[in-house]
């Protein structure tokens, strides 16, 4: 075959499509929502509340660390997460293994009261308190019922949640959120409020910076736009404060404490 008569084969490949998220406005609603929405009066199984209980722990886990649902969130065992020292703060450390080779990434300070709730409902852990279970790293599963039952029907469950709290479409994007939002609203808040640079959140997300260009490349305008708009500056600054503010809140209510 001459080269004349070599074919010319050209790959365009997909046009990316942008990933479903939650803006910071919708996210604080989320959480406030899921408060009521994990007892509601009218259910009467003790089992869905369970679920519900374990799905609003699961859904703000998954918000504030940036890990995968299912193929590395499921696999998560107490041995798992551990304490690291930064100075003298204590940063909970979670360690992963999925679809990327294993990693440890750094979860948001709030986390440890999810990860206790979960904990606080385990009838078979309450042999050792929330901080034994993290030191003696305890082999155990985290996502379980209180019951030790685990289940596949966080899914089924959080398009529940979507539906009751009118969340299920992204008006931007047209398309239904799913558990993998949580990951691209952590991406997405990571960037636009924390000024996280791309390649810190590549080792956290275990992803490629290449891929977080690619797939979040539609915020940019929103991360320059005090270039982009004039806007004034202390103004700007003030509203960035708000936001990191709602990161770091601890949404338990009063019904959660002991």
């Amino acid at each position: 075959m001459t080269k004349a008569n070599v074919p010319m084969l050209v790959n365009r490949g997909l046009k990316s499509e942008r990933r479903s998220d939650f803006t910071l406005e919708e996210y604080r609603y989320l959480v406030s929502f899921m408060r009521d929405w994990v007892n509601e009066v009218e259910m009467k199984r003790s089992k869905s509340i369970a679920m519900r209980q374990l799905q609003r722990d699961y859904v703000l886990i998954l918000a504030n660390t940036g890990m995968r649902h299912g193929t590395e969130s499921y696999g998560i065992k107490w041995k798992h997460l551990s304490w690291h020292m930064d100075g003298d703060r204590r940063v909970l450390m979670i360690s992963v293994n999925g679809k990327t080779k294993q990693r440890e990434l750094a979860a948001r300070d709030n986390c440890a009261a999810y990860f206790k709730r979960i904990h606080d409902r385990a009838d078979d852990l309450q042999e050792y308190t929330f901080e034994e279970l993290i030191d003696k790293g305890i082999d155990k599963y985290v996502f379980r019922l209180g019951d030790g039952t685990r289940t596949k029907n966080l899914k089924q469950t959080f398009e529940i949640l979507m539906r009751d709290s009118d969340l299920l479409v992204d008006r931007r994007t047209g398309t239904n959120r799913s558990l993998y939002s949580r990951r691209h609203t952590y991406a997405t808040f990571a960037l636009l409020y924390e000024d996280i640079d791309v390649f810190t959140l590549e080792k956290q997300m275990g992803t490629s910076v290449e891929m977080i260009r690619k797939h979040y490349a539609h915020i940019t305008a929103r991360m320059y736009a005090d270039k982009l708009s004039g806007k004034d500056y202390d103004k700007l600054r003030e509203e960035k404060q708000r936001a990191l503010a709602v990161l770091a809140e601890n949404e338990d209510d009063d019904a959660d404490k002991k």
